[in-house]
């Protein structure tokens, strides 16, 4: 936590105006020791508050108490940091980006301020600059489970499926082990599965769509993704059925109606 009574930087100060935020910070000699005791006791207690309420995952709540923590001492990155994590589950990824980048200008060495960064970007689907951000997260950390499943969802949405079967792989390896990022462990496995796919390695597409779909029974894209492997491996009964079971989780699903036809061809 940084010190009270200090004056907020300047790149502080524009990342606070960006994010809306009606900050007032007294000079060093405007207040007494008693003013920043004060001052400091306000802060510490919204910012625990506010790390309570994120925990219960009320991120509106939370983001509140974390915005009077920031307007108080603009120095308190801890506070910044959570912040920016609000503003992204609420949906809100361009002020979670101004957030994060304004954090990483003083602490250049939090990897999940990075992997925030980089989500941020996702959303937004700047894919290459989100790319950018996961491997500055790995480069300090590259264990980091979130930011290897970032990575690789990144690269798979710019096509380069080569590129993101490695970290969606060490991802997974990881999630099995540690059972760390579950929430986006499903999302993880179907991309992987798909990138199999798509580089032609169908036997294990086939086997990594299967353990999607025990994962997941209900995800109608993870049948599709099952009926185009078995399609390609020349298996046409077993695809049909497949594709049936997507139609029937999502109808009129133009993809897999598209693969019903040629599989009943």
């Amino acid at each position: 936590m940084g010190p009270r009574g200090r004056r907020a930087t300047p790149v502080v100060l524009l990342a606070l105006v960006a994010l809306g935020l009606a900050v007032q910070v007294a000079p060093v000699t405007a207040a007494s020791p008693l003013e920043n005791l004060r001052r400091g006791v306000r802060v510490q207690a919204a910012f625990t508050q506010g790390q309570e309420l994120y925990n219960r995952s009320d991120y509106r709540g939370a983001r509140d108490l974390f915005i009077e923590a920031v307007s108080l001492d603009p120095t308190h990155d801890d506070a910044m940091a959570l912040l920016g994590w609000c503003q992204y589950f609420l949906g809100d990824y361009r002020a979670a980006g101004i957030t994060f980048k304004a954090v990483l200008r003083r602490q250049p060495t939090w990897e999940g301020l990075y992997d925030g960064l980089g989500w941020s970007r996702f959303r937004l689907k700047r894919y290459h600059l989100a790319a950018e951000a996961f491997l500055e997260a790995l480069d300090r950390n590259p264990d980091h489970t979130d930011a290897l499943i970032g990575l690789g969802s990144a690269q798979f949405e710019l096509g380069r499926y080569d590129a993101a079967l490695a970290p969606l792989q060490k991802a997974l390896r990881r999630t099995t082990v540690f059972r760390d990022a579950q929430q986006e462990l499903p999302g993880a496995r179907a991309k992987l599965a798909w990138t199999l796919y798509y580089l032609e390695r169908y036997e294990e597409a086939l086997d990594t769509f299967g353990e999607a779909i025990r994962a997941v029974p209900d995800g109608h894209g993870l049948h599709n993704g099952m009926g185009w492997t078995l399609l390609r491996l020349g298996r046409k009964t077993e695809a049909r059925a497949a594709f049936r079971r997507a139609l029937a989780l999502q109808p009129n699903y133009e993809d897999a109606q598209e693969g019903l036809r040629q599989a009943s061809g």
